[in-house]
């Protein structure tokens, strides 16, 4: 390999966490549902599922192995999109027969089961995914002396009594975990997501301000970390993409309620106890309306 094809190596590798504001190899058949549909990476194309996992090193560590930031990433270079589709933690969702919360699924080693229903839930196919700990993400935000983001509402944690007032905001690593976890908001779950798109936002905007050398000091202090991502994407198929970069237009996607396509309810988990979930209100399982929804909202 030579060196111009090991730094664009790295640059993508960063690229990457980079995308996770939230929360950013086994090669796997590609599942295509719809006709017509893409290869999940290519020129015109780059789509993956991102999982942002509860770290355990900062404090996070009720439900360590929970994925409660889903994000369907779906970058078109040709047009300068990058789709974030956000998938509700509590999407009540059945794999291979077996029943649960769409937080469970890496927990259930059922990620490559979901990769395969994608298609019917969203109209994209992929199979591809990262799962990135918040613990990297929060090391990610301080590598980048912190982000800057405007916050459309308070943000109030009941627990410790946490407050962040709503307006333009210079965040670290520790308050960027807070506010991509923190959900006790009117919109719940819906607002932290809409928080978690605004901060990957904010940090490709702040990796691409950044002097060349400035980014290649960062890319090799990351590197470690960076090879400790569960993923299985092969980064030598998407070295072209990550040199078109530059200044992508982001595109929004959150199924909340005022959509009028999810519904909430109890479900019965054991003999003693039942847990919330959200199911689309054509019927558990119907997902026609949830894809049409996302297909008519995608830039492409």
């Amino acid at each position: 390999m030579n060196s111009k094809t090991k730094i664009f190596s790295l640059l993508f590798l960063s690229v990457i966490i980079i995308l996770v504001g939230a929360f950013l190899l086994s090669y796997q058949k590609k599942i295509f549902v719809f006709l017509g549909a893409e290869p999940a990476i290519n020129e015109n194309r780059t789509t993956f599922l991102l999982f942002g996992k509860t770290g355990k090193i900062i404090g996070w560590n009720m439900a360590p192995d929970l994925t409660d930031s889903i994000i369907l990433v779906d970058y078109r270079p040709k047009i300068g999109a990058m789709n974030l589709v956000s998938l509700p933690r509590d999407l009540y969702i059945n794999v291979d027969g077996d029943k649960f919360k769409l937080n469970e699924v890496a927990k259930r080693n059922k990620i490559d089961g979901f990769l395969k229903q994608l298609p019917e839930i969203t109209g994209l196919s992929t199979d591809k995914y990262i799962v990135v700990d918040v613990d990297i993400l929060k090391m990610v935000v301080d590598n980048l002396g912190g982000i800057d983001m405007n916050l459309s509402s308070p943000a109030i944690d009941r627990a410790s009594g946490f407050t962040m007032e709503a307006g333009n905001r210079h965040l670290s690593g520790d308050q960027t975990i807070w506010l991509v976890r923190n959900r006790y908001a009117p919109e719940g779950d819906f607002f932290r997501e809409k928080n978690q798109h605004q901060i990957i936002q904010a940090i490709i905007d702040k990796f691409k301000k950044m002097s060349y050398l400035s980014k290649t000091r960062f890319i090799f202090k990351m590197a470690p970390e960076l090879g400790k991502l569960d993923t299985n994407i092969n980064f030598q198929e998407i070295i072209p993409m990550a040199e078109k970069l530059s200044n992508p237009r982001f595109n929004d996607i959150v199924l909340d309620f005022n959509i009028g396509l999810l519904e909430s309810k109890s479900e019965l988990i054991n003999a003693s106890s039942s847990a919330y979930i959200l199911v689309p209100k054509a019927g558990e399982g119907d997902y026609n309306e949830i894809r049409n929804y996302i297909q008519n909202r995608l830039e492409r």
